[in-house]
């Protein structure tokens, strides 16, 4: 009977150690999910020439932190004016001087903020894969040095240019003395207006 006992007491034991290992454990409710965060583009490093910067994204650009501003009507070079007119109110504060629109990096400009449309995507880099300074060349800008930024979802170029100026990085490259021409791109689309804003100097 005592080793009859045993092998029980031991088959029981075996038992108890698979149902175990089959079950997990219990640790609690399961962690809840993290929340996406806000699309940022990586500050690449700056080429010569030329540094890239796009928004913090459509939450942080859009017309909501700008005061909540209707769309912006009219045509697209009252549009570009605006905006170089928000661009140098800016630069004169900061001692800099004005810069002026140039028909070749509005071109660029234009062409990124169409193509932004179409992917629905902040990006600094071309569907061609070219960099901004290659879309500015390729338009026909001798480039010397240049900056570009990019937003989404500002209804007006006076709200774009105020989300770009609650960010270091592109305030620093609205804010770089030695840029004397601009180009403004805006494109309609899906979370639009998509808005890009080439400044550059020559050479």
């Amino acid at each position: 009977m005592t080793g009859m006992r045993r092998t029980v007491l031991v088959l029981c034991a075996l038992l108890t150690a698979l149902h175990a290992a089959a079950v997990p454990a219990w640790a609690g409710p399961p962690p809840a999910p993290t929340p996406p965060t806000p699309y940022r583009a990586p500050l690449w490093p700056v080429p010569e020439p030329g540094r890239w910067q796009s928004a913090p994204g459509p939450a942080a650009s859009g017309p909501a932190a700008a005061g909540g501003t209707r769309p912006q009507a009219g045509r697209p070079g009252a549009v570009d004016d605006r905006m170089v007119a928000a661009v140098n109110r800016q630069r004169k504060k900061a001692g800099c001087s004005a810069v002026r629109l140039h028909a070749a990096l509005s071109r660029a400009a234009r062409k990124h903020s169409a193509a932004m449309a179409r992917s629905r995507r902040l990006t600094h880099t071309g569907a061609d894969g070219s960099s901004p300074a290659d879309r500015m060349r390729a338009a026909g800008y001798r480039v010397g040095s240049a900056g570009e930024n990019v937003t989404a979802g500002s209804g007006t170029a006076e709200a774009a240019v105020t989300a770009w100026m609650r960010s270091a990085p592109h305030r620093d490259i609205l804010l770089t003395c030695r840029y004397t021409h601009a180009g403004v791109g805006r494109a309609k689309g899906s979370g639009g207006p998509w808005w890009t804003l080439d400044l550059a100097s020559g050479r």
